[in-house]
């Protein structure tokens, strides 16, 4: 026998400690009853015939429940003293079913279960066996089963689905393992149950197996030669007709199968219920594109799902997408008024556009009202001379969280007690003669100026300014973008939870022909976006995605809401951290209040497309990276023997040792407890 920690037989001092517990002289109190005390003198006594012990069995057994607890500290073990020949000896056996929706494709799912089942059927009355179900990620279903309790093993395959997930092996070999580096067992098996995808597959190197470990491929292949199509991704295009939202919708179909689809339908459904069903054709290898007739968008959250007909693989036959009317961006135009509206421009330019759309309130600096900034997300003031009140009041609009987008003009003045712009002006500079000024460096990585970063999507050099206001930047301010002498042209500041851009000059005729190019109409789509903070919700998700669970959180309140999951599943925001949640299933995903008030947010799941390709690989380069590097012997294995924590670790003696002494306690307290009655 062997101790991995024999320094704690130092502590069996302590079994003194009983020894003079029983040892104790006690004092025998007599009562007597006297009328006065003052007289009587207290004498020692001392009897040497009490300092023996009178209760063997009482000592005997809190001896016993210290020597117990202190070998069990001592992690004893017994040693083995003929290691296991090579190829003999019992098995640590971790089966790795794939279970991603690929799997599905015809019967590949019942034969990969039967495969399992054959591995689990070949377990020996000492071997040990592990289910892990894998797709994306890696689930243990059993962990170290015993050869005779195989009809654990076979209920898990039975109970075993396919998942929505699509086919990742490095999870399933790390989790194989970290099972088989615990095992005490001899030999140390994986068998690997797959289709064998190439692009479940990237060459992990971090995917290895323990030394000595061997892994046995199961491919589950063959019966292929069929269509197989998939509905990749759907595109939304919006348009308004007699004052009513509208949106077309592209799906993009690709055939990865084998062989062509003909006299194949593809239907568009809203609401669960059929809209459109065209035609579809697609040879093997192809992909197709259908567009279906635009359709009106009356609520909220509405569901879409554009389906494809049945064949071998369903899973990536439809595509889920949710859709709900654009909310319009409120903007508000401050400009000086007249028939030669300086604010024209920007009107105009911002009437045009459907994602977003904006509603624009033309107002002049004394007409502009609480009403108008309540409503706003955004305010545009070009050359304006604004009055301190108004400077005020505008500063509260930002604070709270509006977007000022401020145009210099040769009018424009601005209070100085008004800590809102990003610069300080100073006097107007004129280029009319001469080269007039060009719009330069532009910080392209900024959300304003990113769309233009690609080569023909927007020339700012072509803009011809001729007269601007020189400002001096304050302090934490970015500058945007500058004219060609160096001068800031666009600058930017945060003020509470709201931002501030400072175009340096005015956006009419009179300053520039900036109106007049093309750049500017997006330019303007782009600051109004960038200063609301608008962000189109994503029409669709993917199956492993991570979703913030406060995408409906204005709806209900923290901490009351509740995820319906596709299958019903039912999960309270609580449980997940209230903070995210991870999509495992193909669907839509309601949000919805515990009072049960109706639905407060729907996300669609999709699958991944990529998992469709079912283009294989050989499972010898799986198994030749999950093998260990290092060539020597296994501990354990030919002959060498297991080292002194592995054999501990498998008998856990101490665990048992620790159980008994603590019942020896609880005895030791029972028998005293009558002892000190009687």
């Amino acid at each position: 026998m062997g101790f991995l920690a024999p320094l704690f037989f130092v502590a069996l001092a302590a079994l003194a400690i009983p020894v003079l517990v029983h040892l104790i002289q006690r004092e025998k109190k007599q009562i007597q009853r006297f009328p006065s005390l003052m007289f009587v003198q207290r004498v020692p006594y001392k009897s040497t015939q009490r300092r023996r012990i009178h209760n063997w069995l009482l000592l005997l057994i809190r001896l016993s429940a210290l020597a117990l607890i202190v070998l069990a500290f001592s992690r004893p073990f017994f040693t083995r003293e003929t290691p296991p020949l090579p190829g003999t000896g019992a098995r640590e056996v971790v089966i790795l079913l794939d279970q991603s929706y690929s799997i599905g494709y015809g019967d590949h799912w019942d034969r990969a279960r039967a495969a399992a089942n054959d591995a689990i059927n070949g377990l020996a009355p000492a071997d040990r066996g592990s289910l892990v179900l894998f797709s994306t990620g890696a689930e243990i279903s059993l962990r170290s089963v015993g050869g005779n309790d195989r009809a654990q093993l076979s209920s898990a395959v039975a109970a075993a689905q396919t998942s929505a997930g699509a086919t990742r092996y490095a999870p399933a070999l790390k989790v194989a393992g970290s099972i088989l580096a615990e095992s005490p067992l001899p030999r140390r098996e994986v068998v690997l149950i797959s289709d064998f995808q190439r692009s479940g597959w990237r060459g992990e190197e971090g995917a290895r197996l323990p030394a000595g470990a061997t892994v046995t491929p199961v491919p589950i292949t063959g019966g292929t030669e069929a269509p197989n199509v998939s509905v990749t991704a759907v595109s939304l295009t919006r348009s308004t007709f007699s004052n009513q939202e509208r949106v077309e919708v592209t799906a993009a179909v690709v055939n990865r199968g084998t062989r062509a689809l003909t006299n194949g339908q593809l239907a568009l459904e809203i609401g669960g219920r059929p809209l459109e069903s065209k035609p579809l054709s697609v040879e093997a290898g192809a992909s197709a594109s259908v567009v279906f007739a635009p359709f009106s968008v009356s609520s909220n959250y509405m569901r879409g799902t554009v389906r494809a007909g049945a064949d071998a693989l369903a899973a990536d036959n439809a595509f889920n997408f949710v859709i709900s009317p654009t909310e319009p961006v409120h903007v508000v135009v401050v400009d000086r008024g007249g028939s030669g509206s300086a604010g024209l421009y920007l009107s105009r330019a911002l009437a045009i556009g459907d994602a977003p759309r904006f509603e624009v309130t033309v107002r002049q600096a004394d007409t502009l009202s609480d009403d108008d900034l309540r409503r706003a997300a955004v305010v545009l003031v070009n050359d304006v001379a604004a009055p301190a009140a108004l400077g005020r009041r505008l500063a509260r609009f930002v604070e709270g969280g509006g977007g000022l987008f401020v145009a210099l003009g040769t009018r424009s003045s601005w209070a100085q007690d008004v800590d809102l712009l990003p610069a300080t002006l100073q006097g107007p500079v004129d280029r009319t003669r001469g080269d007039a000024a060009r719009i330069g460096a532009l910080e392209y990585g900024h959300p304003v100026f990113e769309p233009f970063r690609a080569p023909r999507s927007g020339d700012f050099s072509a803009v011809r300014v001729f007269g601007y206001r020189a400002v001096e930047p304050a302090a934490s301010v970015q500058v945007l973008a500058r004219f060609d002498g160096g001068a800031p042209a666009l600058l930017e500041r945060r003020v509470g939870t709201g931002r501030v851009l400072l175009w340096t000059s005015s956006l009419d005729l009179a300053a520039s022909d900036f109106p007049l190019k093309p750049v500017f109409l997006p330019f303007i789509h782009r600051v109004a976006r960038h200063l609301s903070g608008y962000s189109e919700p994503a029409p669709w998700s993917t199956v492993g995605q991570v979703l913030d669970a406060s995408f409906g959180a204005a709806a209900v309140k923290p901490g009351g809401g509740v995820i319906v999951m596709p299958s019903g599943k039912q999960v309270p925001l609580d449980e997940e951290g209230s903070e995210v949640f991870e999509l495992a299933e193909q669907g839509f995903y309601e949000l919805r209040s515990r009072s049960g008030d109706g639905v407060a947010a729907v996300v669609a799941s999709n699958v991944d497309s990529t998992e469709s390709d079912l283009t294989g690989m050989d499972p010898k380069e799986i198994v030749a990276a999950a093998r260990a590097t290092d060539d020597g012997a296994r501990p354990g294995t030919a002959g060498v023997p297991l080292p002194p924590d592995a054999q501990e670790r498998s008998q856990r003696l101490w665990w048992y040792l620790l159980v008994l002494g603590i019942l020896v306690l609880g005895a030791d307290t029972l028998i005293s407890n009558r002892l000190s009655k009687s």
